[in-house]
């Protein structure tokens, strides 16, 4: 995957309200602090089961906050990253996803599934773009995710 150039096209917009402003915040801390987590991931038939944890009790608090974050976003359809076609289509997807997640001791246990063979490949898809968030941290986040060979720019 190629990084991109700061000529990003904002499919959905560029966020710059203050609500924004606090995910990204959270979102730059879990980018910075990779090292300190773990990402497992059980593939489902329809979706994954995933959970992320740290032994910093500061960095599992972060990262709880940070998926109540997403999931209001998700809901609200605020899009994230909107500038990545896999992000972009979660979003436009949003209503086929089902989205469960709970906090765990350390972190938070996330399950998303779908009905639909196309979007359980994009469900997998923003698994490995997560992975990938954990493993390499900002390296990852600024390039274009993985994505469904249906899904174009």
């Amino acid at each position: 995957m190629e990084s991109k150039s700061a000529h990003r096209n904002y499919k959905h917009g560029h966020g710059s309200d203050e609500q924004h402003k606090q995910d990204q915040a959270l979102f730059s801390q879990l980018l910075e602090q990779h090292t300190k987590l773990k990402r497992t991931t059980e593939q489902l038939t329809n979706g994954i089961c995933s959970r992320t944890t740290s032994e910093s009790p500061e960095l599992a608090r972060i990262l709880q906050e940070h998926v109540v974050g997403m999931e209001k976003r998700f809901g609200m359809g605020r899009a994230i990253r909107s500038w990545d076609p896999l992000f972009s289509a979660l979003f436009e997807y949003k209503d086929q996803i089902n989205m469960e997640y709970h906090n765990i001791k350390n972190g938070v246990e996330a399950t998303l599934t779908s009905e639909d063979p196309k979007i359980i490949e994009l469900i997998h898809c923003h698994d490995e773009t997560l992975h990938g968030f954990v493993n390499e941290g900002f390296n990852a986040g600024k390039r274009e995710s993985p994505k469904p060979e249906w899904l174009t720019d």
